[in-house]
């Protein structure tokens, strides 16, 4: 099976009639009970998103894959029972009648989902904190650095590399430097945003703009450059190999596409979703955090890149 698609017509496009006819159905399906879902390719298999994931279906060799996440299943279980699942999938073999009933009654319980769910706003905090923004783009601009928008954040860039960012927040306005730890920091003022897991990122904290100094701010910002001419970074730890929480073990096992993703991921990234999914105490909480960091293994990123280079 070819890799490399972009849109679900080219990923149906790869298979006999047959197998063509089934998976146009099953999006026909999908299209008819979330219209305001949008298409995409997730895992190299067609997804449909609505403020998230809202369910992917795939082809394998016998049987048709259907994937909507461990609470649908869990919850339409009885109705699922002529069917071999997973934790989050199920296999529909290729001579069977596609259960409609059951494929919408699962897009609905997944949309009413999602749509309470509230997306997360990085700039929620940003209209307190004006003054600072304004200055700090106005001490930024002085120097020659790249901005691109980066999980929804400005990013200024030099030679390629994340140097410095900034964000209100509730109760402080952060200025932070991607490459911070090997900053001399003679103000004393650089602390980690999240203590053991961004190993070279440092926030500067303010709790008012009168205490933002214009020439202390842009020396840290010179320095920050001039790590990046040094070619300073943090060299990643060699580790003993990843043994996967069972959570995370059982979705590696049962899916492909996620496993073949996950493990193309740095050992370091590995490692941290791993510890992220065993830090909850609840189970629930367990399988929550496995559906969240789906998105990004496909996306091969790490749970901690938007605070690190």
């Amino acid at each position: 099976m070819q890799t490399g698609f972009s849109t679900i017509d080219e990923y149906i496009a790869q298979f006999d009639d047959g197998k063509q006819a089934l998976l146009h159905a099953v999006r026909k399906i999908i299209q008819r009970a979330a219209p305001m879902a949008t298409e995409t390719i997730s895992y190299q298999m067609p997804t449909f998103r609505y403020q998230g994931n809202l369910i992917h279906f795939a082809m394998a060799k016998n049987h048709l894959g259907i994937y909507p996440g461990p609470a649908a299943i869990t919850e339409f279980a009885t109705d699922l029972a002529p069917y071999k699942t997973s934790k989050g999938a199920i296999q529909i073999p290729l001579d069977s009648k596609i259960p409609k009933a059951i494929l919408e009654k699962m897009v609905q319980f997944n949309l009413k989902k999602l749509q309470d769910k509230n997306p997360t706003d990085w700039k929620r905090f940003h209209a307190q904190w004006t003054e600072a923004i304004e200055k700090t783009q106005h001490i930024i601009a002085q120097f020659p650095l790249d901005r691109s928008l980066k999980w929804g954040n400005e990013v200024y860039s030099y030679a390629g590399k994340n140097v410095v960012s900034y964000a209100g927040f509730k109760n402080h306005f952060a200025i932070w430097f991607y490459n911070g730890v090997f900053l001399a920091d003679p103000e004393k003022v650089l602390v980690s945003g999240s203590e053991g897991k961004t190993k070279g990122l440092r926030q500067w904290r303010f709790t008012d703009v009168a205490d933002m100094d214009t020439e202390k701010i842009k020396a840290y910002i010179a320095e920050a450059i001039q790590t990046v001419v040094d070619g300073k970074a943090i060299i990643p730890e060699k580790g003993k190999p990843l043994v996967p929480n069972k959570l995370l073990a059982e979705a590696l096992a049962g899916d492909k596409q996620f496993n073949q993703s996950f493990f193309k991921l740095t050992p370091g990234r590995q490692r941290e979703y791993n510890a992220y999914i065993d830090e909850a105490k609840q189970d629930k909480t367990k399988v929550a955090r496995l559906e969240k960091i789906k998105p990004l293994v496909a996306q091969g990123v790490g749970l901690h890149d938007k605070y690190k280079d």
